[in-house]
This record gives structure tokens, C-alpha cells and sequence, in this order.
């Protein structure tokens, strides 16, 4: 029994835009007026992230072509350095990112939601938040279909409402374009935008392989992957890229810093505070889209390793009807749940933002690493702009991955040794698969 094929491109591309566009986008522009003062700096950072963020779409799609398999990054560094590497990713993956993340984004959505719902303690917030996880974790468990168009439903209504919203507030918004002139007191450079501040930008785009993660359950994968996360990281850069025109075009630069919910203010100065409240309804749907979606991936990655023998072997089952990786979703689903009673995980993904900042640069050296040790492997695509293009997405990661090290060591020799804490469990996995092919 195997996963079977049944997303189209459609579905994988909307998949990587819903898993995008979370919060972030929401809330990020506060701390870049501050950082970056110049209007023009304000709104180029976004285009030089989503270039960015491309750069790395064109280099994985190389690897997605290659290895159209469940599992994601796993797959990639497992072909390039060996599968302790993917374990290693799969072991904190399993273990922190994933379970994590459900955590945090179901949190997320109940205080967005509050206003709207009748919450009223912090106990009720945290049932609420388990039970969203419950309730995303048994759509996926019944079908890659029903996950899937589960996907691309709130996503679509995430797109709608705030493409309206760019539209109306630019076309008929109570703005000034006088805001996009550069005033005497925006002082930055272009160099400033390539520390802190990129690092802001980087995490709002994160996400952006998201279809890569389920190659094994994606139509004609060697061109609808690569295709999927070039048209849905273009498509991010474009509306991010409005998003932030129509912010600045609503509130001068100096006066959006600091500002918390920029699009809420925004909101306000372009049509009235009435109208302004309906702006945490796109919100709520983005951090919706973001839960299925890691929820829906991040099951993948310990199925994977469970059908290569490096993890426990119920994982790699399939459900008789859905045929779904149950056990992997529900065990996800689980740990995020008792995350969310524990509220540690803050502190736990902070400590691996460094590594998972890492594995996306070891993916990027990968491709360098498969070119030249085995280049007669059949690759359906080859990445456009090849050396500079993986190059460029290598090097600006690796910056970045330099100054959240130095600004916060700690955290991330703590990311690095949660990471290395797999390694006994991999050899022990490893020595009893050997045994049980060779009793």
C-alpha cells in the first residue's frame, strides 16, 4: 500500500500560498518602518525577499523533480550526505517543528478569534486551540483529498478578501501618495536591509516548500513540483509586495513604527474602524490555512522515515480506507496538543529557528552536492541561473543564519544540540534494521 497521487497543481500551489501567508504579513511592517525609514526601502525589502524566496523555489524545485517523494527536505540532504542527515531534520521535525508550529498557529487563530467567539479564560483558549488541531488532524486523516481541498478553500478565501483589500484601499482608500516621498528624517541604507530587518522578511516568507514535502501525492510530479513553487512564491511576492504599498499609501513610514497590527491600522485610516475589525477575518483564515498545512506536511516527513527504517514502524502505515499516514498525523496531533497545556514551545522553536534555518541552506548546498558527485541522475528540471541562482539563496541564508548566531548563541547551540540528541536514537534504528533483514 502507498500514498497515492491525487493533488493537482492547482492544489500544490495553493497549499504553499496558504501555508505562507500567516500573521506576519499582518504584523511585520511595524518593525520595519521602524528599522528601515525610507519609503523606498520600506517596499524594496519585500521585493528583494520574494526574489530571494524564489531564488529557493528554483533551487528546490531541481530537488523536488528529482526526488518527487514524501518527505521533503529529508529526502534531499538523506540523497546528498546520507540518511543520518535526514534523520536528523526528521528527529526534530517529529519531535519540535512540527507539533510546534500546530501549537503556536492554534493559539494564534483563538486570540484572533475572540472578539468573535465567547471566550473567556485561558483554559477555554487552550481547549479551543486543541481542539482546532483535533479538528484539522481527523480532515487530514480522512483523505489527502479532503485535506487538500480543505487547503485550498480557506486559501482561496484568504486571496479574495485580501485582494479586495488591496484593491479598495489603494482605488478608493483614504491615503496619500505623498507618503512614498522620501522625508528628511529617513536615514538607512541599502546595507541595513540585509541584516535584522531581511531576518523578519525571510520568516513572514517561510513556508514556501510546502508542496515539496508531499511529492509522493502530487500528479505528474516532475513538472507540477517545480511549477507549484515558483507560481506560489511569485504569487506571495506579488501580493506581500501590494500588501506593504497599500500600508505605506494609508500611514507615513514614521508613523507605522512600532505599530503592533499595521493592517489594522491601515485598515482604519483607508475606510473607518467599523470596517477596520473585519480585518482579523483575513487573518483568521491565513492562520487557518497555516495550521492544515503543517498539520497535512509535517506527517509526512516521519512516515518517510518509517518507510526507510529509521523510525518506529507504525508510522509508515496507511490507513485501510483513507490511505493516509494516520498513525504520523495522530501522533502530530497529540504532542501539539499537550504543547499547548505544557507552553514551552515558544522557547523550543526559538531555540530551532537556527537549525531550520540550516537545513534549508544544507537543501541549497545539496544541489551543488548532487551536480557534481552524480551528474548523470535523471533531473527533469534543471534550476534556471545555475550556479548564481542556488548560490545567491545559499549565501544570503547562510548571513542570515551567521547574525542569529552571533545576536543569540545560546538558542541556537541549544537548536543544535536538540538536533544532535537524535543521533543515538538513528544508530540504534539503524543496527535494528540491519537485524531484522539479517536475523
Amino acid at each position: 500500500m502507498a500514498l497515492k497521487r491525487q493533488l493537482s497543481l492547482y492544489d500544490a500551489t495553493l497549499l504553499i500560498i496558504g501555508n505562507v501567508i500567516g500573521a506576519g504579513i499582518f504584523t511585520t511592517g511595524g518593525y520595519l518602518a521602524g528599522e528601515l525609514p525610507a519609503p523606498l526601502l520600506f517596499v524594496g525589502i519585500w521585493l528583494l525577499g520574494g526574489l530571494l524566496t524564489i531564488c529557493g523555489a528554483l533551487t528546490y524545485s531541481e530537488l523536488a523533480a528529482m526526488y518527487p517523494l514524501a518527505g521533503g527536505d529529508y529526502q534531499y540532504l538523506k540523497a546528498a550526505y546520507g540518511h543520518w542527515a535526514g534523520f536528523l531534520l526528521g528527529w526534530l521535525s517529529f519531535w519540535i517543528i512540527g507539533p510546534g508550529s500546530s501549537a503556536a498557529l492554534s493559539l494564534a487563530l483563538v486570540s484572533y478569534a475572540k472578539p468573535f467567539l465567547a471566550v473567556t479564560g485561558e483554559l477555554q483558549g487552550k481547549l479551543l486551540a486543541v481542539g482546532l488541531i483535533a479538528a484539522f488532524s481527523v480532515i487530514n486523516m480522512r483523505g489527502i483529498r479532503p485535506g487538500g481541498t480543505t487547503q485550498d478553500i480557506i486559501t482561496i478565501g484568504t486571496i479574495v478578501i485580501l485582494t479586495v483589500m488591496v484593491l479598495c484601499g489603494l482605488l478608493a482608500g483614504n491615503g496619500s501618495w505623498t507618503n512614498f516621498a522620501t522625508t528628511s528624517g529617513s536615514q538607512a541604507s541599502w546595507t541595513r536591509v540585509f541584516s535584522t530587518p531581511m531576518i523578519a522578511v525571510i520568516f513572514t516568507f517561510s513556508g514556501w516548500f510546502a508542496s515539496a514535502y508531499i511529492g509522493s501525492e502530487i500528479r505528474d510530479p516532475e513538472r507540477n513540483l517545480p511549477l507549484s513553487l515558483l507560481v506560489g512564491t511569485l504569487f506571495v511576492t506579488v501580493l506581500y509586495t501590494f500588501m506593504n504599498v497599500m500600508y505605506l499609501f494609508a500611514v507615513p513610514v514614521t508613523k507605522m513604527a512600532g505599530a503592533i497590527n499595521v493592517a489594522q491600522l491601515a485598515a482604519e485610516k483607508l475606510f473607518n474602524p467599523s470596517i477596520a475589525a473585519i480585518v482579523s477575518l483575513p487573518i483568521i483564515l491565513a492562520i487557518a490555512a497555516s495550521i492544515n498545512a503543517n498539520i497535512l506536511t509535517g506527517a509526512r516527513v516521519c512516515y518517510a522515515m518509517a518507510s526507510d527504517g529509521a523510525f518506529w514502524h507504525p508510522f509508515r502505515k496507511l490507513h485501510p480506507l483513507y490511505n493516509t499516514p494516520h498513525v504520523a498525523i495522530l501522533s502530530q496531533s497529540v504532542i501539539a496538543s499537550l504543547l499547548v497545556f505544557v507552553g514551552t514551545f515558544n522557547q523550543l522553536l526559538g531555540h530551532v529557528v537556527f537549525v531550520m534555518l540550516l537545513s534549508s541552506i544544507a537543501a541549497g548546498l545539496a544541489l551543488f552536492v548532487l551536480r557534481i558527485r552524480n551528474p548523470g541522475l535523471k533531473r527533469p528540471y534543471r534550476v534556471w541561473g545555475y550556479p548564481l541562482v542556488p548560490a545567491v539563496f545559499t549565501g544570503v541564508y547562510i548571513l542570515v543564519a551567521g547574525q542569529i548566531f552571533f545576536s543569540e548563541p545560546a538558542a541556537a547551540v541549544a537548536g543544535i544540540g536538540l538536533t544532535v540528541s537524535g543521533l543515538p536514537f538513528y544508530f540504534w534504528w539503524k543496527k535494528r534494521h540491519r537485524c531484522s533483514k539479517n536475523p
